[in-house]
């Protein structure tokens, strides 16, 4: 009888560890994969969106990884779960991370005017000479560049190649590239390293994100995606040479996965820089996260309380406090929502703009998403 015991569990155990994971949404209703590989796929195929690598968390664990369509449309070489694909913005959230590391190595403090970490007057900087004469930017503090707060513009080419503060510090959300950018110009000045450099230190090598790099690097070349418009014109890919805080990452979906999973943990920071991390700093009431309704204010998204964080998008929901963050460039959309205290969390990764118009279809069919602020970050806007 032992020995049909000790049988029986040794080949449950086999069973086990080969058993395909359970797939569940925030309802906690088992989405069967079959179907949802069906579904998504239909989605895509309609939608003529390129390509799209999706990754589902449950209990704080990877249990569905897939990738749908192509990488190139000319050779139709298929996309997969290693091809490297442009994380535009998703790399805010990475440099958040690692800045909250760095303060708790006791290099920086969130309060501490930013202008005392420079070796040099801003004004003695050419990228950031425009704010020489803007006295307001010494009250410009490293919190407020995580929560696009500072008043700094979101990329200068809008405003006639010029960096000035388009708000008094600290008053309005106005979501700012250069804000984040900054903040990667303090880290290396304080560090005497390069931003790339330091991230795989601090943060890439320790998750093992082995497929991601805030440079181009020549392994990529074996297997990357390229970028799409949404009338199917060919962007191209996004290799950069030199590291910036507020998007020049490139990764695949499940390494971003670990990164979502620590958060989701709280691992590599301290509780109270995590509790800061996810505490809203700055309400959003308006239309818009960019463009012209960006100053319109609305009350469309008070019953979801949309703030942000440290680094991240903050939304209340029925299943806790929800983490968020999109990804859109030229040719790339992205989209990650995290929800800590469910456990649960869903990466999307596309080179097609034509993902903004069926983001919300495949939140609801990965994890029963439905409160999103897809709206606010314009993904049913037109867009070439």
């Amino acid at each position: 009888m032992k020995a049909f015991s000790l049988t029986l569990v040794c080949c449950l155990s086999f069973l086990n560890q080969y058993a395909q994971p359970v797939i569940k949404n925030l309802q906690g209703v088992v989405v069967k994969k079959d179907r949802l590989e069906s579904t998504i796929k239909q989605i895509v195929d309609t939608a003529r969106v390129v390509g799209l690598a999706v990754v589902i968390i449950n209990d704080n664990k990877v249990v569905y990884n897939h990738a749908f369509g192509v990488k190139n449309t000319q050779t139709n070489a298929v996309l997969n779960d290693t091809t490297i694909m442009y994380a535009a913005s998703f790399t805010k959230p990475v440099s958040a991370y690692l800045f909250l590391k760095l303060v708790e190595k006791g290099m920086f403090n969130l309060d501490t005017p930013v202008y005392k970490y420079l070796k040099k007057p801003i004004g003695q900087y050419e990228k950031w000479k425009d704010l020489a004469t803007d006295t307001a930017f010494n009250q410009v503090t490293p919190r407020m560049l995580l929560s696009h707060s500072s008043g700094l513009p979101v990329l200068r080419f809008l405003y006639n190649n010029k960096v000035n503060l388009i708000a008094p510090p600290g008053k309005k959300f106005y979501y700012s590239n250069e804000g984040m950018n900054l903040l990667g110009v303090i880290i290396e000045e304080q560090t005497g390293q390069k931003l790339q450099d330091v991230a795989k230190e601090l943060v890439l090598a320790p998750l093992q994100m082995d497929h991601t790099s805030f440079v181009w690097q020549p392994s990529f070349d074996s297997d990357y995606a390229l970028g799409y418009m949404a009338s199917g014109k060919l962007y191209g890919a996004e290799k950069r040479e030199s590291a910036r805080a507020a998007g020049s990452m490139n990764t695949i979906a499940t390494d971003y996965a670990k990164f979502i999973i620590a958060l989701m943990q709280q691992q590599g920071v301290g509780k109270k820089l995590f509790n800061q991390m996810f505490t809203p700093q700055i309400r959003v009431n308006t239309k818009r996260g960019f463009g012209p309704l960006r100053d319109t204010i609305t009350t469309e998204n008070d019953n979801i309380q949309l703030s942000w964080g440290l680094g991240v998008g903050l939304i209340k929901t029925p299943y806790g406090r929800a983490l968020f963050h999109t990804g859109h460039n030229e040719g790339w959309h992205n989209y990650f929502v995290a929800y800590p205290e469910k456990k649960t969390a869903v990466i999307l990764m596309s080179n097609s703009l034509n993902f903004g118009h069926v983001g919300d279809k495949l939140l609801q069919e990965t994890i029963g998403d439905a409160g999103a602020p897809l709206k606010w970050l314009g993904f049913f806007d037109p867009e070439e």
